[in-house]
């Protein structure tokens, strides 16, 4: 009786109520302790505390209109356990989108992770907030963009997907700003590939305007200004990964190229901050016209990196470890010395269930501090290393 008055409460429903609708979401935070030493000085204080890993939490549905054709659409936030290095937990601050979904592929608008962030973390198989205790570096071209997405359905293993986000979704501010850096459209590719536990998937971004290329400097006579005579440059991101993924193994490797993109070193980075403050001042800027993207403002620079994480599951338990490479950066077309990256990671994972496992893990990280001029010698001088030493432990749980 109880089981008919239910079906005739819902006969009387609205169709749209009847629509599939998700909640999902992932818990996950942990406790980390790090510390860093630059070369020649002493240790900085060990820094401690409980560290989020990326929490989130979304809604997700869909309505079949029939004839093959169903609307599918998704709101998620970042959920901050802990330290949120700067994150906010605003509303649909991760992929959130409308769109249709056929038997020819899905297209998609909103905010659409890139290839990279969408399909290619496998061999980043850790759970972190400090770089040192996973591959950040190495995963950094991770991105969401506003913009349009279509992905295709699956072919014998094989599926592909592309994303593009017009200059005014990227950056809608003033475009006579000569110095606008990051600002341009934005393209993304990505294919992949599986069968049988082996995979092979390779992501690309082209970036317009998405750096800055120094053509001259010379002195304003009379004052204490310099003359930068730059050009922009527009950037790309290549990245391949392959492995393996069953019978107890992972074993994955991946390799990155970036030309006009961010940089893995903080050093060329330090640079391109420098040089964007000085075009700031020389366009007579002030500093309630910079915007967000002003003060991501790059320079020309290629790099080179390469990683490899291999795990085995013993049961529940699954120790892993990971090796990361970075070759000493390009600038201006120019090598720089003492900017490449080493970087180690071990730890295991144990899973109580299908939803909660727990993380425990340890990372050296030591990358270089480019070189500096010493004018009265006419001589270049190492800047040094950093060297940091971390350990984390933490929980996940996913509904």
């Amino acid at each position: 009786m109880k089981k008919t008055l239910i079906a005739l409460a819902l006969t009387t429903l609205p169709v749209a109520a009847m629509a599939e609708v998700v909640l999902y979401g992932q818990m996950k935070a942990g406790y980390e302790v790090s510390s860093t030493k630059d070369t020649g000085e002493s240790r900085d204080p060990y820094l401690n505390g409980i560290a989020d890993y990326g929490s989130r939490i979304g809604v997700k549905g869909s309505e079949d209109l029939g004839h093959g054709l169903k609307v599918i659409w998704q709101v998620e936030s970042a959920v901050h356990l802990g330290n949120s290095n700067g994150g906010g937990d605003s509303w649909a601050t991760r992929d959130s989108f409308i769109g249709l979904e056929t038997p020819y592929g899905k297209v998609r608008a909103g905010r659409i992770s890139n290839q990279m962030n969408a399909n290619m973390d496998d061999i980043d198989t850790w759970e972190y907030n400090n770089e040192a205790l996973g591959l950040g570096k190495f995963t950094r071209t991770d991105q969401r963009y506003v913009g349009i997405a279509y992905d295709s359905p699956e072919w014998a293993g094989f599926n592909f997907n592309l994303l593009y986000s017009p200059r005014d979704n990227v950056n809608g501010g003033n475009r006579d700003k000569e110095y606008f850096i990051h600002s341009g459209d934005k393209y993304s590719l990505g294919l992949n590939y599986k069968n049988s536990g082996w995979f092979a998937k390779y992501g690309f971004d082209y970036l317009k305007n998405s750096a800055i290329h120094i053509n001259s400097i010379t002195e304003v006579p009379n004052t204490s200004d310099l003359l930068i005579n730059t050009s922009r440059k527009d950037g790309q991101v290549h990245r391949f990964e392959g492995g393996y993924d069953a019978n107890n193994w992972f074993v994955g490797v991946g390799y990155q190229y970036t030309k006009n993109a961010s940089s893995y070193n903080r050093y060329v980075n330090d640079i391109g901050d420098k040089v964007a403050g000085s075009l700031a001042v020389i366009n007579g800027a002030t500093p309630e016209d910079l915007t967000v993207n002003d003060h991501k403002m790059g320079i020309s620079n290629q790099g080179q990196e390469a990683a490899l994480t291999v795990g085995y599951h013993f049961g529940n338990i699954f120790p892993k470890i990971s090796y990361a490479h970075g070759w000493d950066v390009k600038v201006n077309g120019n090598k720089e010395k003492n900017t490449k990256y080493d970087q180690i990671v071990i730890g295991a994972d144990y899973a109580f269930s299908k939803r909660t496992t727990a993380n425990v893990q340890a990372g050296w990280l030591r990358e270089g501090l480019g070189e500096s001029y010493n004018a009265p010698t006419d001589e270049y001088y190492s800047n040094g290393k950093t060297k940091t030493t971390a350990f984390g432990v933490g929980l996940k749980h996913t509904f």
